[in-house]
């Protein structure tokens, strides 16, 4: 059986389009369908329950999507486990597709291709086909919050970590590959994510974003677990470029010619990036070490109760 777990927060009308891809897109595969809210104020709750899913409520106050999908693998019954996003729709065909590549290849979990649609005023402004540039079979570099695994890899690896408020995806997945676990990825559609364009943000903002917080309550997530040096390893371009950031940012202000002109040349690449979202994220990993500190050092347990609401 697959148990089917969607988090969300929220979500609203998407929320209702997610569960029902997932009824469409499942077809005769026996599943079951866990809604796990992170304490909507909306009427989330209500629209799961319409669609025959187990819905359970956090009691957690911050609640964060790793916790969501820590607690919905705890309840789930199935040998297979999808996670999904209340803004994201589940493609048909996926499912069945991931199970026989699955059994096939001895995978312990598969991801698809994954499609960005950017709103505004309820319209599609902008879109990205396939977000990971999969177009072929091979060894899954990275995933998002959409991931199909086996319950018995997830247990075998640690499960997710409920305490980082990004980035716990690329922890999960560096304690996969330490546990021996192979993610596939496949040149399949597999779901359809909805994401609101983003206001712009001060510079305040984009300093201490929740991605950038997130890196480093991820790594004291991995230290928790036994597992600094495999996540450490898995995201070692983004240390090593942070480092050599902040080496050459002190070089500036602290002399030495040689650092400087490192420095010097890392922002001539400016010019070298052809949209803003290039740019912004240039800018974003210059800045890793500002928010990763305070990741570090506001990193703490979250309350991992919950409580079932019924109809």
């Amino acid at each position: 059986m697959v148990s089917v777990i969607v988090i969300g927060r929220n979500e609203g009308e998407r929320l209702t389009a997610c569960l029902g891809s997932i009824r469409a897109s499942m077809g005769p595969l026996k599943y079951e369908l866990l809604y796990i809210d992170s304490r909507s104020k909306d009427d989330s709750v209500r629209r799961a329950l319409d669609c025959g899913a187990r819905v359970f409520r956090l009691t957690e106050p911050e609640t964060t999507a790793g916790l969501g999908r820590l607690v919905g693998s705890r309840l789930a019954r199935g040998e297979w486990l999808l996670f999904l996003d209340g803004d994201m729709q589940l493609c048909p065909g996926f499912v069945e597709k991931a199970l026989s590549l699955a059994f096939r290849k001895d995978c312990s979990g598969v991801c698809g291709i994954r499609k960005d649609e950017f709103i505004r005023d309820g319209k599609c402004v902008s879109s990205v086909d396939n977000v990971f540039g999969c177009t072929a079979e091979r060894i899954c570099p990275e995933f998002g919050g959409a991931l199909f695994v086996s319950a018995a890899a997830l247990s075998a690896c640690g499960g997710w970590s409920a305490e980082p408020v990004a980035c716990e995806e690329a922890e999960l997945h560096a304690r996969l590959l330490a546990a021996g676990c192979k993610i596939a990825e496949i040149p399949v559609p597999m779901i359809v994510h909805t994401d609101t364009v983003r206001e712009r943000r001060s510079l305040l903002g984009v300093l201490f974003s929740r991605r950038r917080l997130g890196d480093g309550q991820a790594l004291r997530s991995a230290a928790a677990k036994h597992s600094a040096k495999a996540y450490l390893s898995f995201e070692r371009r983004k240390f090593a470029f942070g480092a050599l950031d902040l080496l050459c940012a002190f070089a500036l202000f602290a002399g030495g010619p040689g650092l400087a002109l490192i420095s010097l040349l890392q922002c001539f690449q400016l010019g070298f990036f052809a949209s803003r979202r290039q740019l912004r994220a240039f800018v974003s990993q210059k800045l890793f070490f500002f928010a990763f500190i305070p990741g570090l050092l506001t990193w703490r347990r979250k309350d991992e109760g919950f409580e079932e609401v019924s109809a």
